[in-house]
Order: C-alpha cells, then sequence, then structure tokens
C-alpha cells in the first residue's frame, strides 16, 4: 500500500472536519437516524439544505426547509414526509449497485488471497530472522576463548534462547502456513455469490449500520434536489449523481389524514364479495390461501377482517349462508350423497358435479338437486346397464370419454352401491352392446 504523505493526510482530515460540519452546506456527519438523505436533500425553492424531524418514535423523518422563518414571519417554504422518497431512492441505489455486485465478489476473493500471501511473507520473514539470530549466538559462542567461562557461559545461554524460540516459531509457522494455504471453502464461496446475487438482503441485514448506508450514498450522489408541489400533484425529485448524470424520481405525495398502510381496494372488494356467503373466519382462511397480506404485510385472521369490514362498512355473517335451496357446501353435499369431500370436489372436477367458486381458493357451492341424488345415489341399475370399462369397451372409446359423456348427457347414468364402494352403470344401445359382444367372442 502506497503511503499518504503528512500534507496529504492533514489535507484530507481538513476536508473530512469540513464536511461533517452541522452547518450551511451539503452533508454532515453520518448519524444514526433513519433519515438516509440526511444533509444531501436540498430545497428547489430557496436551494437551501432541508432539515430533519423526527417524531416521538424516530421511526419516520420528515424533511423541512425551516430557513424562512427564522429570518422572518414567512411560512415554511416547504416539508415532505420522507418514507416514500427513501424508498424509491434506495430501490433507485439497489439497483445502481446491482452490476457491481459480482465485481465486488471477485475483488473480495482476490484481497482474501492477496492478504494471505502477505501474511506468509510476514511469517517468514520472522523466521528467517530468527534463524539469523540463532546463528549469530552460535558463531559468537564458537569464537568465544574457551579459558574466558563466564563470557562462555553467557554466549551458551543466549544460544540456547535462540534455539528455543526459534523451535516454538517454526512450530507457529507451520501451523499458520497450514491454515493460510486453505482456500475459500465452498461455503464461504456460495455465501460470497449470495451476496453478489441478492445485494437488497444484505442492504437491510440488521447487521449493516445506517451509518455504512450513509457512507455509501454519499459516494455516489452529491444532492438530491425536491420540489413539492401545493396541489395534489406528485413529489418530484432529482438525484445528482457524482459522474454528473440526473435521475428524476416521481412519489405520490401524502395527504393529511390518508396513512399509507391503506389497504388494497382489490382486497376491499373481494372482501366486500366473500362477505356475503362466508364468516370472517372463512374470509382469512380464503385470503390466507391466495397469499394475500394486510397493509402492514401481516397474515389475515378473522379479528384483522372484521377490523377490515368495521373501517369499510362492510356488513358481514357470523357464519356461512348459502341463498339457494339446492346450493350446498361440500360437507353438506358429502353427507347427503354418502361419499367423502374428496369425492365430492373429485367429481366436480370431473364435471359430474356442478360447483363453483367466488375466488380461487374459496370453498366450493356444489349445485346439487333431486335428479343429481338419484343419478348419484342410486341403489341398484336396470338389467342390461354396463360398467364404466364395458361401456367404454362396446363404444370403442376411452373411459375418459364416457365420463365425458355423462357430463354432457349424450350417456345416462347412475351411480350402484358395489360391496363397500360405488361404481358406475351405463346404459348403452342394445344393438351396440350385442354387436360387441360378437366382436370378442
Amino acid at each position: 500500500m502506497r503511503a499518504i504523505s503528512p500534507g496529504r493526510r492533514i489535507e484530507r482530515n481538513q476536508r473530512r472536519i469540513a464536511a461533517n460540519r452541522r452547518a450551511q452546506s451539503t452533508g454532515g456527519a453520518p448519524r444514526e437516524g433513519t433519515a438516509l438523505l440526511q444533509g444531501l436533500v436540498l430545497c428547489a425553492r430557496c436551494g437551501r439544505v432541508m432539515k430533519v424531524n423526527y417524531t416521538r418514535s424516530r421511526c419516520y423523518p420528515r424533511y423541512g426547509c425551516t430557513q424562512p422563518p427564522r429570518e422572518g414571519t414567512a411560512p415554511v417554504c416547504q416539508a415532505f414526509g420522507a418514507t416514500r422518497l427513501e424508498e424509491a431512492f434506495e430501490q433507485l441505489v439497489l439497483e445502481a449497485l446491482a452490476p457491481l455486485g459480482m465485481g465486488a465478489m471477485l475483488e473480495a476473493e482476490t484481497a482474501y488471497q492477496q492478504a494471505d500471501e502477505t501474511q506468509r511473507t510476514l511469517w517468514q520473514q520472522r523466521l528467517e530472522r530468527a534463524r539469523y539470530e540463532a546463528d549469530l549466538a552460535r558463531r559468537q559462542y564458537e569464537a568465544v576463548d574457551p579459558s574466558n567461562r563466564l563470557v562462555a557461559r553467557e554466549l551458551e545461554r543466549r544460544w540456547e534462547q535462540t534455539l528455543s524460540a526459534l523451535g516454538v516459531l517454526e512450530q507457529e509457522v507451520e501451523a499458520k502456513q497450514h491454515t493460510l494455504e486453505t482456500p475459500l471453502s465452498p461455503e464461504e464461496k456460495a455465501r460470497l455469490r449470495q451476496f453478489a446475487e441478492d445485494l437488497p438482503s444484505l442492504w437491510h441485514a440488521p447487521t449493516t449500520r445506517m451509518q455504512d448506508k450513509k457512507r455509501l450514498i454519499r459516494c455516489l450522489v452529491e444532492q438530491v434536489v425536491v420540489r413539492v408541489p401545493d396541489d395534489e400533484e406528485p413529489l418530484q425529485a432529482q438525484v445528482h449523481w457524482v459522474g454528473g448524470e440526473v435521475t428524476p424520481i416521481t412519489v405520490p405525495k401524502g395527504r393529511v389524514g390518508v396513512h399509507r398502510y391503506a389497504t388494497d381496494p382489490e382486497i376491499v372488494d373481494l372482501v366486500r364479495q366473500l362477505s356475503d356467503e362466508f364468516s370472517d373466519e372463512q374470509i382469512a382462511r380464503i385470503l390466507h390461501r391466495k397469499g394475500l397480506k394486510t397493509s402492514k404485510g401481516l397474515s389475515f385472521t378473522a379479528h384483522r377482517v372484521t377490523n377490515l369490514r368495521y373501517t369499510h362498512k362492510i356488513p358481514g355473517h357470523t357464519r356461512a349462508k348459502l341463498q339457494q335451496a339446492h346450493i350446498h357446501t361440500v360437507e353438506q353435499a358429502a353427507e347427503r350423497l354418502g361419499i367423502s369431500r374428496r369425492t365430492v370436489v373429485h367429481w366436480i372436477e370431473l364435471g359430474l358435479l356442478k360447483g363453483s367458486q367466488i375466488t380461487p381458493g374459496a370453498p366450493w357451492r356444489v349445485e346439487l338437486t333431486d335428479e343429481d341424488c338419484r343419478r348419484l345415489t342410486a341403489g341398484d341399475a336396470p338389467q342390461g346397464w354396463l360398467t364404466l370399462k364395458a361401456a367404454a369397451q362396446v363404444l370403442s372409446v376411452s373411459q375418459q370419454t364416457v365420463v365425458k359423456k355423462l357430463n354432457t348427457g349424450e350417456l345416462e347414468g347412475i351411480r350402484v352401491q358395489a360391496g363397500a364402494r360405488t361404481a358406475w352403470r351405463i346404459r348403452v344401445d342394445s344393438t351396440g352392446y350385442d354387436r360387441q359382444q360378437t366382436l370378442f367372442d
């Protein structure tokens, strides 16, 4: 690494001190607040830096140009809530950083290898120094006059100390060399690749400090100029990047009395439609199966559905109701036909029963008439009626085609009891049956 001269270090420190001042220009020291654009927002009307104010919980920042009231009796130049603008700006920054993710991963791997090489060189130099000291102590001991016992004893002691230190250092170098020779594991490489491909997860991680986000943004953005219209038009902002590019941002402006946690109108319409027939608990299950969430990203429960109906003045029912006498639930149809609930749904899918849903995931409304009951629950079949397989053979078609003909009414059939199960008995033209019999004979 190239050393920085004292003069340049002083100049760099002075620039940082000037930028960290909470004064008239943009910038300022990155602080712990949640305002992502702290010190970078300029008022498009007067050009001053907009100050940050927080709510009592310090969760929702608000920018305001409050300079005119301090100078006189003029009203506030302009002010706005920061949540929508910063969400749009954050998305813009992540899109700009996305192409750099893979390059950062490769640089991190290269830096890891370079750090290993640097450590290996340092340990090797320490080992060479220890060997030199041990060799020097040996040569001094061999050059001393043997008759000078006091000096010889001291030099021998120093030689033994250097040899002992050399042995300890050689063991440390061997252990460290083994560690440095280990490359990145597949798990570590996969984690680096995941960080490179999923930058938003790294950005929103709890370990990523707000000060680090602000420092990164200041490396990319010089300022953000914002204009707040007086009417209901959207808020207009221009992001001035360090390279000179300017990107416009348009976000809806908040209105008094309208909070940002508003339920999607399509969900409200769906609840209004479902509340005519289903209870709040059933509606919550339907919305959960469809993967719909509340405005705060929570799963729907019966209590939350009730609050939603109360807010939007939607009448509801404590239990599901059916509008017509021949319309049944799947459970009621299964009980009346003496079959399982799964069989009822299977017959609806095959078309043997008529059923409908208000929306995918909602309970089935099964249309079950007396004729359907007679057709599907007959105890015995008339003489000469065939099974599903025999009817398919007689007609020279597949069994699925026979079922479709039953659905459309081209063939007449009933369900009969066959031991512990039920089976089809189908009426087929007698001449066709005789012809098929002759063919098989």
